[in-house]
């Protein structure tokens, strides 16, 4: 019989948290063995099988396959990849926000939204000093390492993922970002929730969660909530970063079970009640209490500027910008997310590549937000306008009530 996977611990780095959330989705497919999915991502199992081990980063068309065999979502998992890549060719920066065992690494909205062209023209691998020497991937199923041959998936991706998209979308996404309305379900080893005081619910994810006794990722372990489980939580504090495994984005909050631990935020699909304010607990960091936002033109890029933000708190940064939608028959101005990131070994700097199109509606308005993790904006705003034309002469600017309402709410919000 196949061999049992090597344990994993996602906590160990992003090389470790890609290949868990990896194991996740094949978990999520109905947990089929590698050699059904080599027949239809057209690698070996023992390729796929590696990818999934946590030990050497996998290659993007080995990825894709993995995903595309398990009805993933390609794109999204093409941008996840992207991303790792940039995480573990900086992983040698140091941050100064996020407590050094959380090696949380800046996520731009380049790494989010898009891959470079650099990116897509060179998929060579960029972490060879990761990998260990002399690593010889376990035998699955029998099956001996091979050629990779046409890939079926591509062909029955469309077919396979339009049912299960219509359920990750409410699941993955839908209770992310609100759960609220959510029935409360139990089940074997799901902690029972406060017999009053609920302050909102989440469900956790397909790997199991560990509840830890403060908002660090190197508190001590307390508990752990099997996957499915749908737990109901009496507020939430802020602490270490984590990266959001839906979103990809870094998430600061740790919600607070009635029994005393606290689970990040990062690995729970639902989100505190937009009004709710951040509580007291143990290892928490201040709330954010300011930023300022300055912008300059991009010397390596003539056509971009460096959106910069600084301030006291900081620990995660969204950016939004106010103008029109190019192709509108009547331009209507609407507030646009740029970026939501962590903090980088240069702090908050966010690259913004002008369109043509925006460029010439003149005066851009442009906010920089701390913000709490995805959907979690707060009353910290900094704002200013740019003339596209000489972003040298930018100016502050005052937003009302509304503006800045609707303005932190977009610089905040999960990237679509």
């Amino acid at each position: 019989m196949p061999r049992r996977p090597r344990p994993l611990n996602p906590d160990d780095g992003p090389l470790q948290a890609f290949a868990y959330e990896l194991r996740c989705l094949r978990q999520a497919a109905g947990n089929p063995t590698y050699r059904a999915l080599a027949v239809t991502a057209g690698f070996s199992a023992t390729t796929l099988s590696d990818a999934a081990g946590g030990v050497r980063r996998p290659t993007l068309d080995v990825t894709l396959a993995y995903v595309g065999a398990c009805s993933g979502d390609v794109e999204l998992w093409e941008k996840h990849w992207y991303a790792l890549d940039r995480r573990l060719a900086g992983s040698t920066g140091t941050d100064t926000r996020v407590r050094p065992s959380s090696g949380q690494a800046a996520l731009t909205v380049s790494e989010v939204i898009e891959p470079t062209q650099a990116d897509a023209e060179n998929h060579a691998p960029v972490a060879d000093a990761f990998q260990k020497p002399g690593f010889e991937p376990e035998s699955v199923d029998g099956d001996e390492p091979g050629a990779p041959h046409r890939r079926p998936w591509r062909s029955r991706l469309p077919v396979m993922a339009v049912a299960l998209a219509l359920v990750l979308t409410g699941l993955l996404v839908g209770l992310k970002r609100g759960s609220g309305d959510t029935e409360t379900v139990s089940g074997p080893g799901c902690p029972v929730g406060p017999a009053g005081g609920a302050l909102f619910q989440g469900t956790t994810y397909a790997g199991s969660t560990r509840v830890r006794s403060s908002a660090s990722r190197s508190a001590p372990v307390t508990d752990e909530i099997p996957p499915g489980c749908t737990v109901q939580f009496v507020g939430f504090c802020i602490g270490d970063a984590e990266t959001d495994l839906t979103a990809g984005t870094p998430d600061a909050r740790w919600f607070k079970l009635g029994s005393g631990g606290m689970v990040p935020s990062g690995m729970v699909h639902g989100n505190p009640p937009w009004e709710s304010r951040p509580d007291r607990c143990p290892g928490e960091f201040p709330a954010p209490s300011s930023i300022s936002l300055v912008a300059a033109p991009r010397p390596s890029d003539p056509e971009a500027v460096e959106l910069r933000a600084s301030g006291s708190y900081l620990g995660i940064v969204g950016f939004a910008g106010y103008f029109s939608d190019s192709g509108q028959a009547v331009p209507v101005p609407r507030w646009h997310q740029l970026g939501l990131i962590g903090v980088g070994v240069d702090g908050f700097v966010l690259p913004w590549r002008i369109a043509k199109p925006t460029a010439d509606q003149g005066p851009i308005q442009l906010v920089a937000v701390a913000c709490l993790g995805g959907d979690g904006p707060t009353d910290v705003l900094d704002a200013l306008t740019l003339p596209p034309a000489d972003p040298t002469r930018t100016r502050p600017l005052s937003l009302g009530e509304g503006e800045r309402s609707a303005a932190a709410r977009t610089a905040c919000r999960y990237p679509a």
